[in-house]
């Protein structure tokens, strides 16, 4: 059921992302008062928008990160709930990163395939006249800039761009006659090439090396977890590794506050009164958001991450604090009001903090450990 809604998640971005394609072919080609495109406004749209998104995709995969704007999209309310709960369930599954990469590249395939077929429409059903227009620069300045595009398809000499047809459809509003005729429709092979070259065969290559990471991710999760077998031998149990509690009554440096329980504001204030004022907060988790969650994760300061006391630490909370350091704060509240925290509870934070070293274990001054309810 999982697996079946983000599959549906999958598919109704992609189609976003084919919408805003046709629409962006159809609001470039509307052209002048007299029906004119202007051509420079298209390889902008076919040739430097792809290749400046394969630039920012090439930097996301270095650093390792996440792209924000697919995961913007994906928490959009606008997708059923069933369709975004599959969401955590990638993550607590280690999947949710490579969920995305694979993500961005089919919505920036079925952007770029949109384009193309708006594009192909208007051309079997309008008569769309290219011309360009520039106060300083002329044919030749233009020239080395369309041949050096045009070079990967240098075999298809229809679709080569020709100084004398970039002097013949250079159009000037200031003339009462321009030149040209039958021209100005001669840059539609040049156009169609380029979105094939630029759009769609590197999104398509992309999408098969991104979609085939996210596949293996299971089984190099399964590796990484599957315990070494060994004999079966009677041992006393040992004693489980606790994380030290401190007991502190501010930050000692600027930090980030991560929200990660359904804390009420009031006792929000109560925290930050007691602990100093965060340069920022982030509400994230379960009862957050997902871009703030993934904005928290790529912020490199120290954070200060408050949890619900008697919820369990879960996977997902631990990816997330994979990926920094700072302070984990499990709070217990009643209505208005901080109640002490239980021993066992504590316990239970205690060993889940304890792999953890570059994070503290920290507890209100105001908030006593309960040992009754141990």
């Amino acid at each position: 059921m999982i697996n079946k809604s983000y599959t549906h998640l999958s598919w109704g971005i992609a189609v976003a992302a084919l919408i805003a394609g046709i629409f962006s072919t159809v609001a470039v080609t509307a052209g002048d008062g007299s029906g004119r495109v202007n051509l420079m406004y298209l390889v902008l749209l076919y040739v430097v928008l792809p290749l400046l998104s394969l630039l920012i995709f090439a930097l996301f995969w270095a650093l390792k990160k996440p792209p924000f704007l697919v995961g913007t999209l994906a928490q959009l309310s606008l997708w059923p709930r069933s369709w975004r709960d599959a969401l955590p369930e990638l993550k607590r599954e280690q999947r949710f990163q490579p969920w995305l990469f694979c993500q961005s590249q089919k919505a920036m395939l079925a952007f770029n395939v949109g384009c193309l077929l708006s594009f192909i429409t208007l051309l079997l059903f309008n008569d769309l006249s290219f011309v360009w227009r520039s106060t300083v620069l002329n044919a030749e300045d233009i020239y080395p800039f369309l041949a050096f595009i045009a070079a990967p398809w240098a075999f298809i000499d229809s679709a080569q761009p020709a100084l004398e047809l970039l002097v013949t459809t250079r159009d000037s509003r200031l003339a009462a006659n321009p030149a040209g005729g039958t021209e100005y429709g001669l840059w539609w092979k040049f156009l169609v090439a380029a979105q094939l070259c630029y759009g769609i065969l590197p999104r398509l290559l992309l999408l098969w090396l991104a979609n085939h990471r996210f596949n293996a991710q299971p089984a190099q999760v399964a590796e990484a977890v599957m315990p070494v077998s060994a004999p079966l031998v009677n041992r006393p149990p040992e004693a489980p590794a606790l994380a030290q509690v401190v007991s502190a009554t501010a930050v000692p440096e600027p930090y980030c506050l991560v929200i990660w329980a359904d804390l009420p504001q009031s006792l929000v204030e109560k925290v930050t009164a007691q602990m100093g004022a965060p340069e920022q907060t982030f509400h994230a988790g379960p009862h957050g958001q997902m871009d703030q969650e993934l904005a928290a994760e790529a912020d490199p300061r120290r954070k200060l991450v408050l949890v619900a006391a008697w919820e369990p630490p879960l996977g997902e909370l631990n990816d997330f604090l994979q990926q920094g350091q700072g302070a984990l704060m499990p709070l217990d509240w009643r209505n208005t009001d901080f109640a002490p925290v239980s021993a066992l509870h504590l316990d239970e934070w205690r060993r889940f903090c304890h792999p953890l070293e570059q994070w503290q274990l920290l507890q209100l001054d105001d908030s006593p450990i309960d040992e009754d309810s141990a």
